[in-house]
């Protein structure tokens, strides 16, 4: 039974809604209870009703209104890389919408605080099923509710700052208003369930190929040592207790990088941590699953016809529509320009990332074994002069009817599996829409059903992370941090460095990782925010301006680095006297 089959049904099933999926290979034989019917001490009463709460998480957390939409637009729009001018986007983009009343500000919050109170039911009522002398299985469904307990609380402080956890499972009314606590207890609290993630997990190999993706005692492992390089970093810059972990993190990088917990490895082709052909790979320590399909699309949980999706929308092409577009901040272009590779051609990593004109003569594109150049592929394999043909000397984004997407170089490619369908002309040619005299616009098949995953966490990113522990006062483990950087070059064709800095580590994670959703963070650790974004604010007349003219404010210090806290729960929480600092 595929994994992402049970995580949708599941997910619906708690929510509540009917029903009518087609093609789940009689998945409803194995899901005949709904838990919104029995009370919850008679569902948990086998290993497979705990293995079905068990998925519900996953599905909490893959929804679109959770990562699937709008939790991911907010990582990744909020940061100096991208804009766009999609409700899911709209956060990042420092306008009128980031207020407490913006809904997609407020649907990740709700459903991770979901996922924290059904992962505390499975912790709790867990132990108490007979599972027939199979322990390991009982500590794997267990390890997982730890695991996403720990990171829905993550996701909250991150973005939030100030938060209420979930420590126990919720038992009435009274147990759903919680005051707020301190950030360093909030830290405490993460880390100690994803230490108790880690002792309970499998390894790598455990789960069978229909439950990949679920996650292991790497994923604990890789989630606990960022938390203690992030911490580190954003509560030596904005928190009273400045205790740093940077040899904590070091270790729990250190251990994945040593096998402990199996092998993880760089894949050869980069490009392959972001299709649909090679998920769950072995560079994956922890992967967000998503399931595209044209039947299951709807966008609200509970729906007959609700699906579990990565919503493209907001990160699409220039000429999509306007609620669907983003463009990749001039910048971001720019760097990945002048990023060339031994070989004299430009950063491979470009190609995976933004979706530019590659016929401009700063490109210097790669060959095939035969010494024919290798062209960068849209939309339905389609090549930018295909997509924004030529008229009257015009190419390009200055063909769009959104006349704010014109001066920018760059759309956004990763996120977006170029090999799914879109929709064509009987002679195989992008169906295009013209909105206005000269314009060419084209349009994905079935932009709600993106079925990528995103991979959260990569080995890459252990490697940048664990160099930037050793590098920052951590004790060095077996590999040093030149060695970590020198691996995540070598795979892009980039001759090794002699002598390994932040300022390297920091310019490596701008080329490996543009566009996953870790870039405002890495800012906001390192204390960078306010300063980044005033400097491209100065100097780049068209940084953020793509919802309106006028609509990007700025970035204010002291306010902006947090969300503000959603207005239902500032209203209906009496230990929450007042949101965050300018909201």
């Amino acid at each position: 039974m595929n994994m992402k089959n049970i995580s949708t049904i599941a997910a619906m099933l708690l929510v509540g809604g009917s029903l009518a999926l087609q093609g789940c290979d009689g998945v409803f034989d194995d899901l005949a209870i709904n838990p919104n019917q029995p009370s919850m001490s008679s569902y948990f009463t086998t290993p497979e009703a705990v293995n079905n709460a068990v998925m519900t998480m996953y599905g909490y957390i893959s929804t679109q209104r959770c990562l699937g939409a709008s939790g991911s637009k907010t990582q990744i729009i909020r940061s100096d890389e991208a804009a766009s001018n999609s409700d899911y986007g709209k956060p990042g983009m420092y306008g009128a919408d980031l207020n407490p009343s913006y809904y997609t500000i407020e649907q990740p919050y709700t459903l991770m605080y979901t996922t924290a109170s059904q992962a505390s039911y499975i912790i709790e009522m867990s132990p108490e099923v007979n599972f027939k002398g199979n322990e390991e299985l009982r500590n794997a469904y267990m390890g997982e509710a730890y695991f996403w307990r720990a990171f829905a609380h993550y996701y909250l402080l991150l973005n939030f700052r100030n938060i209420s956890p979930v420590r126990q499972m919720p038992r009435n009314a009274n147990d759903y208003v919680r005051p707020l606590e301190a950030p360093s207890e909030v830290w405490d609290f993460i880390q100690s369930d994803l230490m108790k993630a880690k002792e309970l997990l499998p390894k790598k190999g455990y789960w069978s190929a229909d439950n990949a993706g679920r996650v292991t005692k790497a994923s604990a492992a890789a989630l606990l040592g960022k938390c203690y390089l992030y911490r580190s970093g954003i509560e030596t810059n904005y928190g009273t207790d400045k205790t740093t972990f940077y040899s904590e993190a070091a270790k729990e990088f250190g251990d994945i990088i040593d096998g402990e917990y199996g092998t993880y490895s760089l894949m050869p082709d980069y490009a392959d941590n972001f299709d649909v052909a090679h998920e769950n790979n072995d560079e994956a320590l922890l992967e967000i699953q998503f399931l595209g399909d044209v039947e299951n699309n709807s966008f609200n949980p509970g729906l007959a016809t609700s699906g579990l999706a990565f919503d493209s929308r907001g990160l699409m092409l220039p000429g999509a529509g306007v609620g669907y577009e983003g463009v990749a901040q001039n910048w971001l272009y720019d760097t990945f320009v002048g990023s060339i590779d031994k070989d004299g051609c430009t950063d491979i990593r470009m190609f995976s990332t933004l979706m530019f004109d590659d016929l401009k003569p700063e490109i210097k594109l790669h060959t095939d074994a035969s010494g024919n150049k290798i062209r960068l592929e849209g939309p339905g394999g389609f090549h930018w002069e295909d997509l924004y043909p030529a008229v009257d000397g015009k190419e390009g984004f200055e063909l769009v009817a959104n006349s704010l997407a014109h001066p920018f170089k760059a759309g956004i490619k990763k996120g977006l599996d170029n090999a799914m369908p879109m929709m064509t002309n009987a002679d195989g040619s992008p169906k295009l829409t013209g909105v206005g005299a000269g314009t060419k616009e084209y349009v994905y098949n079935q932009p709600r059903a993106h079925g990528v995953n995103w991979r959260y966490i990569r080995y890459a990113d252990v490697l940048l992370m664990y160099a930037e522990a050793v590098l920052s006062g951590g004790t060095q483990r077996t590999m040093t941090p030149l060695q970590a950087v020198n691996k995540v070059r070598n795979r892009a064709n980039f001759s090794d460095l002699t002598a390994v800095t932040m300022d390297d580590v920091k310019h490596e994670r701008v080329l490996e990782f543009a566009l996953e959703g870790h870039r405002y963070y890495d800012l906001l650790r390192w204390g960078e925010l306010s300063k980044r974004f005033s400097s491209l604010t100065a100097s780049d007349p068209y940084f953020k301006k793509f919802v309106s003219a006028g609509d990007y404010k700025g970035f204010t210090p002291n306010k902006n680095e947090w969300l503000p806290i959603p207005l239902n729960e500032v209203n209906n929480n009496p230990y929450i006297t007042e949101n965050n600092p300018g909201y």
